[in-house]
C-alpha cells in the first residue's frame, strides 16, 4: 500500500493512542510502524487500571487526567524520544509488565491543567474514544483533531443489558475466559500475536475495572448530549464492526460536527484488525486538515456529515453487518 504523503504540519504533530476497553498501551504496536512513518512522534499510555497501572481503580476522571498529562509528555518528548517508539521498538524482546512502560502515578483528582505548547492528534478506540472526546471537551486548546474509533456504544436497555451480561460471564467464566471469548469473537484479523495482545492485555485486568470502564463507556451520553467538541472531528469505523453499526456512527459524526470514514476489512477494533489500513484512513483525515478547502481527497477519503439535532440519548445503534 503507497502511503499518503504527510504534510509538514502533520508529521510535526505528536499522536496521542488511546487504547480500547480491555486493552492497554501494547495493542498500539501493531499499528505503531505505520503511524510512525516519516519519524512522527506517537504515545501509548495505559488508562488507570489497564497495564502496568492494574492495581489502580479506573474513572474516567483519572483516565482524561493520563491523556492529558501524556499530551503534554508528547510535545516535551518530540520525535526522537517518544515512549511509544521504545516500546514499539523494544516489544518482541521484553517480557509483560515491564517497568519501562509504568506511567508515573498522578491523583485522579489533580486537575486537568497540563500547559500544551502544540496540540496533539488524539486517537481513541471504544473506552479510548471515551476518553479522548471527554479530554476534547475539556481542553480543547491541546487538540488538534480527535478521531473516535469503534463508538458510539448501544445505549438505553442494551447497554444495561451489556453490562449485565458482562458481569455474569466474568463471575462464571473467570477474567482469561472471558478474555479468549471476547477477542475469539470480536477480531477478525487471523494473527495469533495481535489476538495474543489483546487477550493478554484483558486477562490482566481486574473483573471491576472491566465493569467499571464499561459502564462508563455504556452511559457515554447519560450526563451529556453529543455536541461538538471543539477540535475537528472524525468518527472512523471498522467496515464490519458487529457492535457500532453505520448509521450510528454516521449519526454521531453529525451531532460532533466532525467526518466520518471506514477501515476496509476491519472490525470494532480496527487499530489491531488492519494496522496499515487504519493509519492510512488516519492520515487521509490529519493531512486533509492542513489542505486548502475543496482539496483533492485521499486514498479513503471522509465523508463531512451536516450538523444534527441530538436527543438526550445516544444514537440508535443499526443491526450488525454480515
Amino acid at each position: 500500500m503507497t502511503a499518503t504523503a504527510m504534510s509538514p504540519a502533520t508529521s510535526a504533530t505528536s499522536l496521542l493512542l488511546l487504547h480500547t476497553w480491555g486493552g492497554d498501551a501494547r495493542t498500539w504496536a501493531p499499528a505503531l510502524r505505520f503511524l510512525r512513518a516519516g519519524g512522527r512522534a506517537a504515545d501509548a499510555p495505559d488508562l488507570p487500571g489497564h497495564g502496568e497501572r492494574a492495581a489502580e481503580p479506573f474513572s474516567l476522571a483519572g483516565a482524561v487526567e493520563t491523556a492529558a498529562a501524556r499530551a503534554a509528555e508528547a510535545v516535551r518528548d518530540g520525535p526522537a524520544d517518544s515512549p511509544a517508539d521504545r516500546l514499539a521498538d523494544v516489544l518482541e524482546d521484553r517480557p509483560v509488565n515491564h517497568p519501562a512502560d509504568r506511567p508515573v502515578n498522578r491523583s485522579v483528582d489533580q486537575p486537568v491543567n497540563h500547559p500544551v505548547d502544540r496540540p496533539v492528534d488524539v486517537v481513541g478506540s471504544g473506552l479510548g474514544a471515551l476518553v479522548a472526546l471527554a479530554l476534547a471537551r475539556q481542553r480543547p486548546g491541546a487538540v488538534r483533531s480527535l478521531t473516535l474509533v469503534g463508538f458510539p456504544p448501544a445505549g438505553g436497555p442494551a447497554a444495561a443489558a451489556r453490562l449485565a451480561e458482562t458481569e455474569e460471564r466474568l463471575r462464571r467464566a473467570g477474567t482469561a475466559a472471558f478474555a479468549r471469548g471476547y477477542v475469539d469473537g470480536t477480531l477478525r484479523g487471523p494473527d495469533p500475536a495481535r489476538r495474543e495482545l489483546l487477550r493478554r492485555a484483558m486477562a490482566a485486568t481486574r473483573p471491576r475495572t472491566l465493569l467499571d470502564s464499561l459502564r462508563a463507556t455504556l452511559g457515554w451520553a447519560d450526563d451529556e448530549p453529543p455536541r461538538p467538541p471543539g477540535p475537528p472531528c472524525l468518527v472512523l469505523r471498522g467496515a464490519h464492526d458487529e457492535r457500532v453499526g453505520a448509521e450510528a456512527a454516521q449519526t454521531l459524526a453529525g451531532q460532533l460536527g466532525g467526518t466520518y470514514a471506514v477501515v476496509p476489512g476491519a472490525g470494532h477494533i480496527a487499530y489491531l484488525d488492519e494496522p496499515e489500513a487504519f493509519a492510512e484512513v488516519l492520515r487521509d483525515f490529519h493531512h486533509g486538515l492542513d489542505r486548502a478547502a475543496g482539496g483533492p481527497a485521499g486514498r479513503y477519503g471522509t465523508e463531512h456529515v451536516p450538523p444534527m439535532r441530538h436527543s438526550s440519548g445516544p444514537p440508535t445503534p443499526t443491526l450488525p453487518e454480515r
